[in-house]
């Protein structure tokens, strides 16, 4: 049996975006997991496999701990992508997102098989449609998702972030304060040391599965979670689109929901 997911402090909804708070960020993602869990199982009875797309971040550490920890979660029929990776990075670089999720879960469990972003690809627009290709071919049904402290969605910046995007991956330029982010989460000891761009689904893509389930704990993420639940729904906060998905399910914590509490 799974085990029984927390009890939330709060439960609320902004828009089509359901909200629920936690004590503390363990139990936070520990009830996305059980969620998440619940999605794969639903999609397998239908359909026979679930295709899901993973974030790589720290604020995701306590989901991802759960799902490998979660008994129930048939892998053997799990398709598992990525949303986003640095250009020019390494597939083994300390800070190489296929690394985390290799790390955190793709090493951990068995999975169906696992289609990795080509960061160091020499020829970025091929590997762009390649994998769009992949991702048409293997409709999404589940997104674990986070939120950056500028607001944005995977690489989603709110200067190249497009609610009406054509594309489903592309190369973007990092802003300042997503690079400033990362070194705030540890991966890099400098913001020299941060890569200027990188790939990224795009929000459509991210937003065309039924279920999401986005994780966002820690008191550095209070502003961005401010502006997606009570700002305008804009490019100006990427993750605002959310508000607009009847399947999405943004998880707090105290810390992270303290201004909109």
């Amino acid at each position: 049996m799974p085990p029984p997911n927390p009890e939330p402090i709060a439960r609320f909804a902004v828009d089509s975006l359901r909200v629920e708070v936690y004590e503390d960020r363990g139990q936070a993602g520990k009830a996305a997991a059980g969620a998440v869990a619940k999605a794969i199982a639903a999609r397998q009875a239908e359909a026979g496999r679930a295709n899901v797309i993973f974030a790589a971040a720290p604020s995701q550490d306590e989901l991802l701990a759960g799902l490998v920890a979660d008994p129930s979660v048939d892998w053997s029929r799990v398709s598992a992508f990525h949303m986003d990776e640095y250009l020019g990075i390494a597939a083994d670089h300390p800070a190489s997102f296929r690394r985390y999720l290799h790390e955190h879960l793709f090493g951990l469990v068995g999975l169906r098989d696992v289609h990795l972003v080509p960061g160091d690809a020499e020829r970025p627009l091929p590997a762009c449609l390649a994998y769009e290709d992949l991702l048409l071919g293997n409709p999404t049904d589940v997104v674990c998702a986070g939120i950056g402290e500028n607001g944005h969605l995977a690489f989603n910046d709110p200067p190249v972030a497009d609610f009406l995007d054509p594309l489903l991956i592309k190369v973007v330029r990092l802003d300042r304060a997503c690079r400033e982010q990362q070194v705030h989460d540890g991966c890099f000891d400098r913001l020299a040391d941060v890569p200027t761009h990188a790939f990224t689904l795009t929000v459509p893509a991210l937003l065309r599965a039924p279920t999401l389930a986005v994780v966002v704990p820690g008191p550095r993420k209070a502003d961005a979670v401010l502006a997606t639940l009570r700002g305008p729904i804009s490019e100006s906060c990427p993750a605002s689109a959310l508000r607009r998905h009847p399947g999405a399910t943004l998880y707090l914590d105290r810390d992270s929901a303290r201004h909109v509490l």
